[in-house]
Formats: C-alpha cells, structure tokens, sequence
C-alpha cells in the first residue's frame, strides 16, 4: 500500500504536484489521467522515490519512502519510466532477466510468453520494433515481481490489440495482489480496465474513484474539455465522447 500525504513536488521554480493526499491499496489497478502537464509523470516519480517531495510523504507499507535505501526501494517497487532507450543491443531474455533475482528460469519463462515474445526470445533488441522493445522492458518490469508496479505510459508505440493485452496483463497483477499505477491518455481504455481511477489538473487531483465516479460528465467537461458519459454496457463500462471538444 502507498500512502500520499500533503504532497507537493517542485520542477524547478514550477510547483508539478500540489497538495495530494492518495492511497494506493493493494490489490488494486490505478489508472493515472490528465491532460499533457497536469502532474501524471511527476506523481509516478515521486511515488518511485526519484523525485523527493519539498513538502508532505509518501510511505510505502507504512515506511517513508524517504528513509528507505535504494535497494529497499527497489525491492518493493518497480517501474517502468516513459524514456524506452535501451543502451546496449542485448537479447530479449536478457533485458527480462534483468529484472529478476538470481535469473530465475521459471520466472522468465512465464514473463516471455506474457508479454508474447517466446519466439523473439533470442533477438537483439536493437532489431525489434518500437512496440516489440516496450513489450520487452515491460517483460524486464514484470519480472521483478515487485508487490508495486509503477508504468508512465506504458502503451506507446503498442498496437491497440496488445494495448488492450498489456492492461488485462496488469489486471492480473493486481488480481494477484500486487498495486498497480499507470498512467493513461485513453480515457476509454482507464474506464474499462482500471478499478480506480486519479484524474488530474495542474498538479492536484481533480477526481479519484471508480470510473464512475472520476468520469462524470463534469469532469469531463472541467478537465478535459470533452463532451461524453460513461455508459454501462454488456461488456463493461465504455466512454462515449461527442465528436467535437466543447
């Protein structure tokens, strides 16, 4: 569980994160949404410990993320930052086996065929395409087993069938009981998929809750400038947007 209080994070002179007070539970798939620059990216760093807050805390099963080493930090926490540049060509197992303890065989294994690379397995990763290596560092991410998981964008350069892949394999994540945190620009994808859902604008949070209770045609209109409902559907919730913004 991860516990946000009173949390404020300064860019330079810029204040990026304002007065949040979250919890993260275990168990549970977050999804993080706001428009470009409201605080998405900034959140996540600061709940990985890479950013340290000016103000407020961020414990970790009731730590101080602060107090904690880095390999404490890195037992508990993974993540997997926007920036996918990989500095060496190495092999797709290996970029997975990084991520494990002692490369447990069994671990990468079952990672490869999660993220549908078996077959790849061998392959440099300089040779694969853009969303065969986001699929690949997410392999590496998956393999830490880690009970937090923290994505910023995790679904850039993935085609939409491994888009929707990618969040039922995080699903699973938290089904098992890890938490789990993403940031997401498809509000549509965050309504089907997420159990919870933190909007944010300009570095505060603007919604949290259900989809149905972050996704009011208020804000909608309020954050995104968008015009829709969420609508209960046979296959779950689905978002529908007018075609203009307001």
């Amino acid at each position: 569980m991860i516990e946000v209080a009173s949390l404020e994070v300064r860019i330079g002179a810029t204040v990026a994160v304002a007065s949040v007070d979250v919890r993260f539970d275990k168990g549970r798939f977050y999804g993080v949404v706001g428009p470009n620059g409201s605080g998405k990216t900034t959140l996540i760093r600061a709940l990985t410990g890479l950013l340290m807050p000016d103000a407020g805390e961020v414990r970790i099963d009731d730590h101080d993320l602060s107090s904690l080493s880095l390999s404490q930090r890195a037992a508990r926490i993974g993540y997997l930052p926007q920036d996918r540049t990989i500095a060496w060509d190495l092999s797709v197992v290996e970029v997975v086996r990084l991520g494990t303890k002692n490369s447990d065989v069994a671990v990468v294994a079952e990672v490869l065929a999660q993220v549908g690379l078996e077959a790849l397995k061998e392959r440099g990763v300089f040779s694969l395409s853009g969303g065969q290596r986001a699929r690949a560092l997410l392999g590496r991410l998956l393999a830490t087993r880690c009970p937090v998981l923290l994505l910023d964008e995790p679904l850039t350069a993935l085609d939409p069938a491994w888009q929707r892949q990618v969040l039922l394999i995080l699903k699973d994540m938290a089904a098992r009981g890890h938490t789990v945190i993403v940031s997401l620009h498809d509000l549509g994808l965050a309504a089907q998929f997420c159990d919870e859902v933190c909007v944010m604008l300009e570095g505060r949070i603007a919604a949290f809750g259900a989809p149905e209770q972050a996704f009011t045609s208020e804000v909608l209109a309020e954050v995104f400038g968008l015009s829709g409902e969420l609508r209960t559907e046979p296959d779950g919730l689905a978002l529908h947007l007018a075609a203009q913004p307001l």
